[in-house]
């Protein structure tokens, strides 16, 4: 008796399941020919760097992945300040950079990036807010740091930042309380909102 053979559903499935699982990890595995030039850091750069020609390089980005606001060319970015941290390879992109038009034509105030360490409670400011900075001292106990500064920008840590722990802001103040500011780095700042 001539037995017949019959191909299986569950075979036929399985054989185009492989096929289209091989065909994703070489689509995977292939280098992508096109991207978005877009600029990045050419070495880490701290908080509050003036950015230099030697300091930026553009590469192509895969256009999935390309930032908002982000340069294309290295004459565009290059002269302005960062607001925050950038390692190397990061993309520059206008929220990384202080907002020199935070600040009137001939005001004689300074905008600095400022580290506060309640991410959660830092999620209530907003620009224009004033608020009162605030150090703990490693003998206890804690310190004003500045009476009053005002809120230019709230850092998006999405947008290509180095942050290891809470939240950067950029705020307009005095020449007098950026230096006092300054004799605190490192140690932790907290905020109080004050009233309009």
């Amino acid at each position: 008796m001539l037995r017949t053979t019959r191909i299986r559903p569950q075979r036929i499935i399985a054989a185009l399941c492989f096929a289209f699982a091989c065909a994703l990890v070489v689509w995977a595995l292939t280098p992508s020919q096109g991207g978005t030039p877009v600029v990045v850091a050419n070495r880490n750069l701290p908080p509050g760097a003036q950015l230099r020609e030697q300091d930026l390089v553009v590469v192509d980005f895969p256009t999935a992945l390309v930032p908002d606001q982000t340069f294309t060319s290295v004459d565009d970015a290059a002269d302005k300040r960062t607001s925050a941290g950038l390692s190397k390879g990061s993309p520059v992109t206008r929220s990384t950079l202080l907002d020199e038009q935070a600040l009137p034509a001939g005001s004689s105030d300074l905008i600095m990036p400022v580290r506060l360490v309640d991410d959660a409670a830092a999620s209530l400011l907003q620009p224009g807010q004033r608020i009162r900075l605030f150090s703990s001292l490693p003998e206890g106990g804690s310190e004003v740091v500045a009476d009053e500064v005002t809120i230019a920008r709230v850092i998006v840590k999405q947008d290509g930042i180095a942050v290891d722990s809470g939240q950067i802001v950029s705020v307009i103040l005095s020449s007098e309380d950026a230096g006092r500011i300054a004799e605190f780095t490192g140690l932790p700042i907290s905020f109080a909102i004050l009233p309009r």
